[in-house]
């Protein structure tokens, strides 16, 4: 297949997928992220401003982060990060203020042309008053061949060390679209959260985003 078919066909897939109403879904969502990223001497830092929102209007989500990296020469590396993010939910007078220092380990190897991830994060999230310290691991699968659009697919658990009990499941598959300085990704996933059973428990997100190189 030509290379040049591959991005407006991968667009037509995300459009078809998330405007089929059949779904049984019990929340659906869009995500949009807008950020950038930049190389400092021997370290990498990268920065987003994200917003979550649902077709019931029930909820609002902002956040912002920002990550400082230090990559080696072998498979392992790690960095530190911070979010600060805000949440309104429907019948509720203030916002949900939370503050999040985090830290993060990759482990990352290429086969061919294939490229596998997996980063364990440690959060420490200060939230309503409330300290939960938090646990996560991402597992992604990249394909590289192409240089006009990498496909991946990723899966995420968290844990509360708080409670000692799983507490969400996220899959995504979307591709990153490269364009000079400019890094497109859109994705499509689905999440279950077991915390918040009331207000997220089940949902679909279709998501885009946004990131400049300088």
């Amino acid at each position: 297949m030509p290379k040049l078919k591959i991005i407006p066909l991968f667009i037509a897939f995300v459009i078809l997928a998330f405007t089929n109403k059949s779904v049984n879904a019990t929340d659906f969502e869009n995500w949009t992220f807008i950020g950038g990223f930049t190389k400092i001497k021997n370290m990498e830092f990268s920065f987003h401003s994200a917003n979550f929102f649902n077709g019931g209007s029930n909820y609002f989500l902002n956040h912002t982060q920002m990550t400082l990296d230090f990559p080696t020469k072998g498979n392992i590396y790690f960095g530190i990060g911070y979010k600060q993010e805000y949440v309104e939910f429907e019948g509720r007078n203030n916002w949900r203020s939370e503050y999040r220092p985090m830290l993060h380990l990759f482990y990352e190897k290429d086969w061919g042309y294939l490229n596998f991830r997996d980063r364990s994060r440690w959060e420490f999230r200060f939230m309503d008053s409330e300290f939960i310290n938090r646990y996560r691991n991402q597992v992604q699968f990249a394909f590289t061949k192409f240089k006009r659009i990498i496909p991946y697919l990723s899966t995420e658990f968290s844990f509360y060390f708080n409670q000692l009990e799983y507490t969400r499941q996220r899959t995504v598959i979307g591709a990153e679209i490269p364009i000079k300085s400019v890094n497109l990704n859109l994705f499509v996933g689905h999440q279950i959260n077991e915390d918040l059973p009331e207000i997220w428990n089940n949902k679909f997100m279709m998501g885009t985003g946004l990131s400049y190189s300088f």
